[in-house]
């Protein structure tokens, strides 16, 4: 049999797809390819909690579970537990997802198409434009503003088009840290276009708990996990709520994606549901860890960097301006000259530019030594 013709790289056979093609790795993943070994990483937005002894324990009572399907929608004893005390009905108004990405994803998949607008925040989660994207849509941004990164539901209703199909709201930011106030969250919920609520961030707060779009609206979506609030980034558990009319869709986009989420992450999660009192700790203790390395962040901005910033209200993420017009270029060459990571602002949209995103999820060790590195950086090119 005669061998089978090979084909050239350039060939159209192996060609990416157009929605492929047009979208890159974002600046974020880029930035963290730069690390090596002696590299301080203020950059990845995973935060650093690692499961006490009582939470392993649950981990390993969770491989008990059934290692079989669950539904595509998620087990409806888990469904129960994350509607606990929401407007939601488990059996139809809940998908437990592999991850609030893959929620994202299934979402866009359902209901946004070529010829859509999608309104997304600016500077906002690299994400949302990108899923857009793929879709064939129009990205439109509404815009925050320094200092505050107050959301302005008047401007944000502003924007909207006949061709408007999504909006998308974060609370508590990435990159910003701030938070949406319920006033502005109710007024866009009552402007009648779907919305999808990012609030994987909403456990993590300082002063108050943020406010959620939970049951504000059939025409609204909020989705949540527990990777941020728990540690469990790798594990992939999240979930969305929506109306049933609009689940049963985002469900047929999440089947083909993921068929259902991990049976194992699901079982853990019910054990941390049920575990209230532990939870309600971790949880605490989870909040003051971040608060102390918000003040030390916060601290050595002042200090190493001359900057003074509005304290995050959420989240573990501070925007930081940098004397440089191309923040791209400055944080590659901090990461390979500086031995520091931090996220370039323009990586968040337009308004981003002129800032780099700090993570402090991070040792105090790390936070002060990564931050001493780039004000010393900084002083050496003269600012």
């Amino acid at each position: 049999m005669a061998d089978a013709k090979r084909l050239s790289p350039q060939s159209s056979v192996l060609s990416p797809s157009k929605r492929i093609a047009q979208i890159e790795l974002s600046l974020i993943r880029q930035i963290n390819a730069l690390a090596t070994p002696l590299s301080t990483n203020l950059g990845i937005g995973e935060p650093n909690l690692e499961p006490d002894a009582h939470f392993r324990e649950l981990a390993r009572r969770a491989t008990d579970a059934s290692w079989h399907y669950s539904p595509n929608a998620g087990n409806v004893s888990l469904r129960k537990k994350v509607a606990d005390g929401l407007p939601y009905d488990p059996k139809t108004d809940v998908c437990i997802t592999a991850g609030t990405q893959e929620g994202l994803f299934a979402i866009f998949q359902a209901f946004v198409e070529e010829g859509d607008e999608v309104l997304v925040p600016n500077p906002g989660f690299v994400s949302y434009a990108t899923l857009a994207k793929m879709c064939g849509a129009t990205i439109a941004t509404y815009e925050l503003e320094p200092p505050d990164w107050e959301l302005d539901a008047d401007a944000l209703l502003a924007k909207i088009t006949p061709r408007t199909k999504l909006i998308v709201v974060n609370s508590p930011s990435n990159p910003l840290g701030s938070v949406v106030s319920e006033s502005a969250l109710r007024k866009i919920a009552d402007a009648g276009v779907l919305v999808v609520a990012d609030e994987v961030y909403r456990e993590l707060w300082y002063d108050a708990p943020p406010p959620s779009m939970s049951g504000l609206g059939s025409n609204v979506i909020v989705i949540n996990g527990l990777s941020k609030s728990h540690g469990m980034t790798g594990l992939r558990l999240g979930w969305i709520l929506a109306d049933g009319a609009l689940m049963t869709h985002i469900i047929k986009a999440h089947q083909y994606v993921a068929t259902c989420a991990s049976v194992f992450s699901q079982a853990l999660a019910e054990l941390i549901f049920d575990d209230a009192e532990w939870n309600a700790s971790w949880l605490a203790n989870a909040r003051s860890m971040f608060r102390t390395q918000r003040d030390a962040a916060l601290s050595a901005i002042r200090r190493e960097l001359d900057a003074e910033i509005t304290p995050p209200a959420g989240a573990f993420y501070a925007f930081v301006p940098v004397p440089s017009c191309d923040t791209l270029t400055f944080a590659k060459s901090l990461a390979v000259d500086g031995a520091v990571l931090v996220i370039p602002g323009s990586a968040f949209g337009s308004m981003g530019e002129g800032f780099v995103r700090i993570s402090y999820a991070a040792s105090l060790d790390a936070i002060g030594t990564g931050i001493e590195r780039m004000g010393r950086y900084l002083r050496d090119r003269g600012r």
